[in-house]
This record gives C-alpha cells, structure tokens and sequence, in this order.
C-alpha cells in the first residue's frame, strides 16, 4: 500500500453548511468503526451516499461504513450552486462535445431514476431541509449568444422538455435585474441548500448503515480482501471497497492505471448578507429563482429564499487539487463584478461568504465508472454536472456490485470512459488555454 498522497483541504466558507438547519446533527461514533465491514464507502457525497442508500437495499443485511474526511456536507457536495434538474444538458466544459441525441435521452432517463429516489426519500423520512421547485432560468446577456439559447430551446422541443421562453422585457420583473436578454425558464428544476440536503439523505439510511464524518483515509488496498488504513493508523478489512472522491481518485495508489484521464478544475463562489427591505425594491414580487449560462464558463446566480444573492464564477484549472489561498482571494475580486454588472444598485452590498470548490472534468465529458482495482470500484462526476450525475454513479456502482443489471447498467457500462488526457505539463498548459479561450469568447457572461 502507498499512502494517499494529498488529502482535501477547505477553501474559504462554505455557506451551505454553516447556514443548514442540521450542520450540527451527529453520525456515528469513531468507537462504532470497526475492524471490519462487508462493505465501504469512502466519501459522503451524492455519490457517497446514494451508493449507500442503493447497496443497503440490495443487501439488507450487510454491515456497510461510509467514510468521509470532514463534516458531511463540507466538501463538493455541499459546495455546488444548489440546482438539481432532471432536464440537465450534458455538455463539455473542457474539450470537445462528442454527446448524441440518444445520450442525452438516456441522461434524462438516469436522472428521473436518481431524483425520483431522492425525493421519495424526502417524502418517506419527512426530512426538513431546503428542497423548493423554484425553476431554473438558462439566461444569456451578449447578443451572439441568443442565437445558442434558441438552439437550445429547439433541442428541448425535440427532448420533449417543457420549457418558457422569456424576452427582454419580461426578465426584470421575474428576476429583480435588466441585465440578461433572454432566457428559457425550466420549473422542473430543484433549488436546495446542498450541505443541508447531503446531511439529511445521510441521516435518512438505515441502520445498517453507519456514517463516519471527520475521518481522513490515506491508504487503500484491493485484493482479495481490501484493507483501508485511516490517519490514525486503524485498518478496516471489508470485501468491497467504493470510492466516492471525484478527482482525489488520483491520490490513491491502487487507482493509477485506471484515472490518469481525470482530472479537475477550481471554481469560486460567493453568497451576500441578506438583503433589507430598501435593498428589495427592484425584488418587489420576485419569487426564489436560479440562473446558468448557455456559455460554459458563465456564471451561475442565484436569488435565495432567505433573500441572498449566490454567485459562482471564474475557473481555473487544478493542477493540484487544493486551492492557494491567493488564488481565492483573486476569484473575490471577479465574484464582486460579477455581482455588480447584475446588480448596480447593490455595489454596497458585500458578500457574507466567499469560497472555491472542486469540479471534476474529463477530455470527452464522459465518467469514470467501474472497477479500478481488485475488489475497488469508483465513479467520478464529469464536467460540471453535478449531484444528478454523482447520485447516478453511486446508484449503479451499488447495482455493479450486487449483480443486479439493468438497460441502465449496460448503457453506463459502456459509455462512462473517460478519454485521453495529456501527462503533465502538457495537461495545465492544454487546459489552461482552453479555459482562456472560453473566458475570452464569454465576453460579459462571467
């Protein structure tokens, strides 16, 4: 075994969990980690714990751990912009789009299974976290982008995806600002609190399930029976292991054959104090709303239920994978003008929170799905799409390793390969002028 090269690390606040009703909820105690499991999960995100969710009721008598270096709901899964949409367009953000009609049927088709097991879990546990049908905007401001949200919207008609076309002169009264142009509306789509929402479907497993937060790993070893070191030294045996650490994959040792073609990028976000009521006028009957760009690198808003203003904004890519404190101090200075191109009126207003999160991409936009190791299996999201794509992965890692099968599972076996990327330095310097040229080609969407 060779220990874990790099453990994740925090950047900046996260406001997602200091402000979720159940931050303070407690998950297992450290004397309930045993020497041994019939199953472990390392990693307590969507993917983490959708994982758990799955194989606990495909084998309801297994002794399962799931293992996580922070708090739950501290780390990407509890950092992204809080959308969850069945309508999700899958689309690089990095390389080339090599997606056809019949991917995207089937991406629509895996995330109402995941989303659908989401919210009935919502509903049987009467969990109390912030879930809201607010819709999704799909808004562009630069004329040259019209033009893609009117190929999107003709892609939609061919999805069958319900949809509101919205012009100029109708955005300021739904969103609060005259800035965006034109914009799809979609009212299928989530808004959540993201940290709120993972601690609460953790809290909602069974108990054969037990949830370890604030528990670094530093080794994994495949085999016939897998062995996890933890930093204290303590070795669990278990006959399968699933590893849920998006990019970090790349830092443990058994995967390296099998995730030289993952990679990741940073991205930075902030949140406001809460607006008063003379900061509200231009908000007069504005219901709760979220926006995201047709352009890959514009930012990402939105308008809280608690009167909070969300701005996500500005890439870069990871060559490693914890972020430099300077690097997020520049990402604050970016954050506010995007913030104040939208909003003039609010220039006063700062933001309560700033922070950067983690976003794994690869070349074709495609997944890391499979066994990477004997007895070690592992998904990576792919390109920014988030907690439907991790719930997915975790889903049918759970299935893969039951031996249930499914159209679902073939389809994902076949398609989820990641293709491939250059070794360093040719990667930072490929990706980096890639990010460049879409930062420059978004013009005032960032």
């Amino acid at each position: 075994m060779q220990n874990v090269r790099r453990l994740p690390e925090g950047s900046g606040r996260n406001p997602w969990l200091e402000l979720a009703n159940n931050r303070d909820h407690k998950f297992a105690p450290l004397s309930e980690l045993k020497e041994s499991f019939d199953y472990v999960i390392i990693g307590a995100g969507f993917g983490g714990i959708s994982a758990a969710a799955r194989l606990s009721s495909l084998k309801p008598g297994a002794s399962i751990a799931v293992i996580d270096a922070f708090k739950v709901g501290f780390y990407s899964s509890g950092r992204n912009a809080g959308f969850i949409s069945k309508a999700q367009i899958a689309k690089a953000m990095v390389g080339i789009d090599r997606f056809t009609f019949d991917d995207q049927k089937w991406l629509l088709r895996l995330n109402n299974i995941v989303v659908d097991r989401i919210e009935q879990t919502i509903k049987d546990h009467d969990l109390k976290v912030e879930y809201r049908r607010d819709g999704m905007y799909k808004a562009v401001r630069e004329d040259r982008n019209v033009k893609v949200l009117d190929e999107l919207a003709s892609f939609f008609d061919k999805l069958g995806v319900k949809y509101e076309h919205l012009g100029q002169s109708d955005l300021p009264a739904r969103l609060g600002t005259s800035f965006y142009k034109a914009a799809l509306y979609l009212d299928e789509t989530i808004l959540d609190n993201p940290a709120e929402l993972i601690r609460g479907l953790a809290t909602a497993l069974p108990a054969n399930v037990r949830v370890f937060e604030n528990v670094p790993v530093i080794g994994v070893t495949g085999g016939a029976q897998p062995e996890i070191t933890l930093a204290d030294g303590q070795v669990i045996k278990t006959s399968r292991v699933i590893l849920t650490v998006n990019s970090f994959i790349k830092e443990f040792a058994v995967a390296d054959g099998h995730t030289a073609n993952v990679t990741a990028i940073h991205s930075f976000a902030g949140l406001t104090r809460p607006l008063n009521d003379s900061e509200l006028k231009d908000f007069a009957g504005v219901k709760p709303w979220g926006i995201t760009a047709t352009h890959p690198a514009g930012a990402t808003l939105r308008f809280t239920p608690q009167k909070r203003i969300f701005v996500r904004t500005d890439i870069a890519f990871a060559t490693y994978p914890n972020i430099n404190p300077e690097r997020l101090h520049k990402a604050e200075r970016l954050l506010r003008r995007a913030f104040v191109r939208r909003f003039p009126k609010l220039e006063h207003v700062d933001f309560e929170y700033t922070y950067g999160g983690l976003i794994s991409f690869t070349a074709n936009s495609q997944s890391l799905f499979g066994e990477v190791g004997q007895n070690v299996y592992a998904g990576t999201t792919a390109a920014g799409w988030g907690v439907t794509n991790a719930a997915i992965l975790g889903n049918f890692l759970a299935d893969l390793i039951a031996g249930e099968d499914s159209e679902e599972l073939r389809y994902i076996k076949d398609n989820y390969h990641p293709s491939y990327l250059p070794p360093e330095p040719l990667r930072t310097v490929g990706a980096r002028g890639a990010l460049w040229l879409k930062d420059l080609t978004a013009g005032s969407e960032v």
